[in-house]
C-alpha cells in the first residue's frame, strides 16, 4: 500500500499562480516516486476563506497521512511551521524537498568529476572527494548559501566549511588541474538556471 504524504509549504503573501505551479510541481514529483499525495490546494476550500480555517482542515489532512513534505520555504511559513511540528508530535516521516541550488550543483559534480553526493557528505577524504567539497561549498556561498546551510547538507561542521572555501580560492589561483575541474563544473552551470 502506497504512503500518503502531505505537501506543505508556505502559502501566504504568495500569488495564487505561484503558490499553485510549485505545489502541482511537488505534486508531480512525489506520485512519481509512488506516493499517494494530499495537497492543501485540492481541499475544495476557496481560497479566500480565512486562513484560521485552511489551517484546521489541513492539520486534518496531516494527521491522515504518513509523512509530510516539507518545501523548500517552508521555514518562512507559520503554517508549514505548525504542520512541521505536528509532524515531528505524532510521529510522522518528515522529508524535506531539496533546494534547487543544491540538485543541480549536485548534479554538475557528478557530471564532470562522477562523484556523488554520498561521497561529499561522507568523511572520504580521498582528493577527489576533497576538491568536491571544497567546489560545493564555495558554489553554494556564492549563491548565498549560509555556511549553517552548507554544513547541514553535506554533514561537516562550519568550521570545515569556512576552510573549504578558504582552499578553493588558494586551489584555484595555484592548482591547474583543480582550476580545470571547477571551470568544467561552473560551465556545466551554466547551462543551468545555477
Amino acid at each position: 500500500m502506497k504512503e500518503r504524504i502531505y505537501i506543505s509549504g508556505a502559502v501566504s503573501g504568495l500569488a495564487v499562480e505561484e503558490v499553485t505551479a510549485k505545489f502541482n510541481e511537488a505534486e508531480k514529483y512525489l506520485t512519481r516516486r509512488g506516493f499517494r499525495v494530499v495537497s492543501p490546494l485540492k481541499t475544495g476550500i476557496p481560497y479566500s476563506i480565512p486562513c484560521e480555517i485552511h489551517i484546521a482542515i489541513n492539520i486534518l489532512l496531516l494527521i491522515g497521512c504518513d509523512a509530510v513534505y516539507l518545501l523548500h520555504d517552508w521555514k518562512y511559513s507559520k503554517g508549514a511551521t505548525l504542520e512541521k511540528n505536528i509532524a515531528e508530535f505524532t510521529g510522522k516521516k518528515i522529508i524535506y524537498q531539496e533546494a534547487p541550488v543544491f540538485a543541480e550543483l549536485k548534479h554538475a559534480i557528478f557530471k564532470v568529476m562522477m562523484v556523488s553526493f554520498y561521497e561529499i557528505s561522507s568523511r572520504n577524504r580521498s582528493r577527489d572527494n576533497v576538491y568536491a567539497r571544497m567546489i560545493y561549498a564555495y558554489f553554494c556561498m556564492e549563491k548565498g548559501i549560509s555556511n549553517t546551510d552548507i554544513s547541514k547538507e553535506i554533514k561537516h561542521d562550519c568550521s570545515t566549511i569556512n576552510y573549504y572555501i578558504k582552499k578553493y580560492k588558494e586551489d584555484y589561483k595555484y592548482n591547474p588541474k583543480f582550476r580545470e575541474i571547477a571551470n568544467q563544473i561552473k560551465k556545466t552551470l551554466s547551462k543551468t538556471d545555477f
